[in-house]
């Protein structure tokens, strides 16, 4: 029969665990190289958040947007526009919408318009009386001719008749000296008085000077005749022209001053014709003025709407250009101090793998401007290459590299 002792030392050998089995030497060196993997994880990742966190200068909110474009109206007028929407993709060229004005004024084209008419209108005019002028003067340069040729044929005639008087005068102023010689001799023999002697010498000077006024008359004739020739009329009543050249001189004036009134209406006219095309074009603009997108991007905001009457340069909507993307990062105060421009930085879309190369171009210090907000430093970046997608507003990180 057991005793109480042995009992109390069976239940206290029942209770003891049973001895671990045996391990191999493969399963210890396992377990020791995990438990090593392990601790290497834990200080490589806490050596990777230190550096991250001390050494690696990134802006966790950055903000990628295209160029923001505002449109504006151009005119005062009623606004045209198809529905649009923010998100929309807009090309360049595009018209986003159309300003009506029904009520500008066409009163300047309408004047140049008349002035046209008018100029036209005194040109025909001027040219009609400078062809019936052109005749005019003709037939004054006929008459002219005309007279003038028998003038000289008259003066001709009369020059004739000097010269035969004068050979008259010759022969009497001969005669008249042949007979005063045989006077002369007459007298110193006795056969005549000396009173026939003095009729004789009276003869003579006659004769002499009737010569001489002939001769006189056939040089004034000669210069005359010249003259006549020449276009020129010399008498002692009347004037150098004659009436019918007085006439062309009249004719050839008046088409001289018309000749330059229709010069001054030729070069007038195609100045106002350039004049009224511009303020047509004007007035174009006025009536109508489309507003174009000047560059491919993607509508973030509508100011007005179809129907609206707008003034000019008032907002219309704003558009995030695509093809020139800014890249806005929110500095704290250790990267405030690190970051310097043109500094070579990388950008990490949210949500997408792609990682775009950029250069800082500019860096945003706090204002300390009173009455203006307190925002956080900022810098801009410029894209050396662009992404795969127009979108305004994609967020991600930003990393400056050393």
């Amino acid at each position: 029969m057991d005793t109480p002792a042995g009992q109390t030392a069976a239940a206290n050998q029942a209770k003891r665990p049973a001895p671990p089995p045996p391990v191999s030497p493969t399963g210890e060196a396992l377990s020791r190289a995990m438990r090593i993997l392990f601790g290497l994880g834990i200080v490589g990742t806490t050596i990777w958040f230190a550096n991250d966190r001390f050494f690696v200068v990134s802006a966790q909110t950055a903000v990628l947007a295209g160029r923001m474009i505002t449109l504006r109206a151009s005119i005062d007028g009623r606004l045209d526009m198809p529905l649009h929407f923010p998100g929309y993709k807009l090309s360049e060229g595009a018209v986003f919408a159309t300003v009506v004005n029904d009520r500008a004024n066409a009163y300047a084209l309408g004047q140049l318009r008349a002035n046209i008419a008018t100029v036209e209108a005194e040109l025909a005019s001027l040219e009609h009386r400078a062809g019936g002028t052109g005749a005019l003067l003709r037939d004054a340069v006929s008459s002219a001719e005309a007279f003038r040729q028998t003038r000289v044929d008259q003066i001709a005639a009369r020059l004739a008749e000097a010269e035969s008087l004068l050979r008259v005068a010759d022969a009497r102023l001969r005669e008249a000296t042949t007979a005063a010689t045989r006077g002369q001799s007459l007298v110193r023999q006795g056969f005549t008085t000396q009173a026939a002697m003095e009729v004789l010498r009276r003869d003579l000077d006659v004769a002499r000077e009737t010569q001489r006024a002939l001769a006189e008359r056939r040089a004034s004739l000669l210069v005359e005749q010249a003259g006549a020739i020449a276009g020129i009329f010399a008498t002692d009543n009347a004037t150098d022209r004659s009436i019918s050249q007085q006439t062309m001189d009249r004719l050839m004036l008046t088409l001289v001053e018309v000749s330059a009134m229709i010069a001054e209406r030729r070069t007038r006219l195609p100045a106002l014709q350039r004049e009224a095309d511009g303020e047509e074009q004007r007035l174009l603009l006025q009536q109508e003025g489309p507003i174009r997108v000047p560059a491919a991007g993607v509508i973030t905001r509508v100011l007005a709407y179809h129907g609206e009457v707008v003034r000019a340069g008032q907002e219309i909507a704003r558009i995030a250009a695509c093809g020139e993307p800014i890249l806005t990062a929110e500095l704290d105060d250790r990267s405030m101090r690190r970051v310097l421009v043109g500094q070579k930085a990388e950008f990490r879309p949210a949500g997408s793998p792609q990682v775009l190369e950029g250069e800082v171009v500019h860096i945003i210090p706090l204002s300390l401007t009173p009455g203006e907000a307190r925002t956080r430093p900022q810098a801009l970046l410029r894209l050396a290459s662009q992404p795969d997608v127009c979108e305004t507003g994609r967020m991600g990180e930003v990393r400056f590299l050393p």
